[in-house]
């Protein structure tokens, strides 16, 4: 057991008081709570929630988790730009119960980099990893199987290449559950999704008869996860082209490990550039060089060996290596080489790592590229493990950090 970290992000996009979100995606915000609401598939406890805004907020703006349509125990409140976490308060929830982030101001609307929170499961260890568009991707195509992330936003119509949505996992070893929401739906038949393992179908199954909305989830499914292997799920529509309106689609992944992770997912084009472009460690992308280095940090909130740097490009023609590095407090500590005209692949670094501790930063750098050519990046993530203790003898060094770990939430 120990802390994940849950990111949702959307850098060119504004909050408006009264809007709704969660805690992972996503690409617009609603004011239709149900929309936003996610099954808490785990009794689980909830903490540490926190928001960057770099513009706007002229009033106070204040930052709410909502249990089951109620207001939670979290809360952040500021005015104007900056960051706040509440480092306090905590929610714990069953399994089954509604879980989303409210937003409320008292001035102008807030230019938002980034909402957090950690989550730490009742037993084992694990996170929720979703895509989310809270005001709805129409998805039409008839007589069709087509593929959505576990990351970013819903995209409309599904991705007809799964290479493009997938992510591969180095941290989890188990797809425990899975769950979709869906607000309009007038098709005449039934819309399936299955979670998927290294492009095969999982044991679960996620149907919307014909007309039926709302969240439906598959729990206790104990798929396994082999290390390498990659997650994602499949949409499949039958005959007819009437609208089906997906707001949000979960999967909780779990590891024996004691390991989580975090990615960003969308679908950005860059162009070979000197100029380094950033980003945060989790959400959305909706394009690279909105953010600085320092605006798009986000602290993980417990400590952890960091490994396994890596994006998955579906084009790469540079004329020479590009870099996605990995930030820690403003400075590169890990740098994985996108190799000239290496076209689509999974780039990854598997030999380095750095070790973090509960108030370290993180941030990505993409970078370089030669003076023609471009890449087209749709995820990149990190791995999180558990600090190791030294070998036999280490004494009493090791149970002072035991005792720091324990403190954060790490195992």
């Amino acid at each position: 057991m120990g802390k994940a970290l849950l990111v949702s992000s959307a850098p060119i996009a504004t909050l408006a008081s009264g809007e709704e979100c969660n805690l992972f995606g996503h690409s617009n915000d609603t004011t239709t709570e149900a929309n936003t609401q996610a099954n808490c598939t785990e009794d689980a406890t909830f903490s540490n929630l926190a928001i960057a805004v770099r513009a706007g907020n002229s009033g106070t703006l204040t930052l709410r988790f909502r249990d089951a349509g109620a207001n939670g125990n979290q809360v952040v409140s500021f005015a104007s730009t900056g960051s706040g976490e509440d480092a306090t308060n905590t929610d714990i929830l069953s399994a089954g119960d509604l879980f989303n982030i409210s937003y409320a101001d008292t001035g102008s609307n807030s230019t938002w980099n980034w909402i957090k929170a950690n989550v730490n499961f009742a037993t084992g260890h694990g996170n929720f990893h979703g895509a989310a568009t809270f005001q709805g991707a129409v998805c039409d195509v008839g007589s069709s199987t087509r593929f959505q992330p576990l990351g970013g936003g819903v995209i409309a119509d599904g991705s007809a290449s799964e290479d493009s949505v997938e992510w591969k996992v180095r941290g989890y070893d188990t797809f425990e559950a899975y769950q979709v929401r869906v607000t309009a739906n007038a098709r005449l038949n039934t819309s399936t999704f299955v979670n998927r393992i290294n492009g095969g179908d999982g044991t679960g199954s996620v149907p919307f008869a014909t007309l039926v909305t709302g969240l439906v989830s598959d729990t206790g499914l104990a798929d396994a996860i082999t290390d390498g292997q990659t997650v994602d799920v499949s949409m499949t529509l039958g005959a007819g082209v009437e609208d089906l309106t997906v707001v949000m689609i979960c999967g909780t992944l779990k590891s024996s490990s004691n390991k989580s992770e975090c990615w960003i997912s969308g679908d950005v084009a860059r162009t070979a550039s000197a100029v380094a472009t950033y980003s945060p460690i989790g959400g959305l992308w909706l394009n690279l060089g909105t953010l600085t280095e320092a605006q798009s940090r986000i602290k993980p909130g417990f400590a952890a060996v960091v490994s396994n740097l890596r994006c998955y490009l579906s084009g790469n023609t540079y004329a020479s290596d590009g870099t996605l590095k990995l930030f820690q407090n403003g400075s590169a500590v890990i740098t994985l080489t996108l190799t000239a005209g290496g076209g689509a692949a999974w780039y990854e670094n598997t030999s380095d790592t750095i070790t973090i501790d509960a108030d370290d930063e993180l941030s990505f750098e993409f970078d370089e590229g030669g003076a023609s050519g471009s890449i087209t990046i749709h995820s990149a993530g990190i791995t999180f493990a558990p600090i190791a203790p030294p070998a036999e003898g280490g004494g009493l060094p090791w149970l002072a950090a035991a005792a720091v770990n324990e403190l954060v939430g790490v195992y």
